[in-house]
């Protein structure tokens, strides 16, 4: 597998943000997720400071 540019990740990483808010509004406090290593790597690259 080729490994994401930062701006893939930074875009993977909205796209998720965007999925744990319909989760949130579908299911509540009930809403569960489980997180991968690469889940965590697009959050965190779509939470820092674009770099250009």
């Amino acid at each position: 597998m080729a490994k994401m540019t930062n701006e893939e990740y930074r875009d993977a990483g909205r796209s998720h943000l965007n999925y744990f808010r319909e989760v949130l509004n579908r299911d509540g406090d009930d809403a569960k997720l489980e997180l991968h290593a690469d889940h965590l790597r697009a959050l965190l690259a779509a939470a820092s400071p674009d770099k250009r």
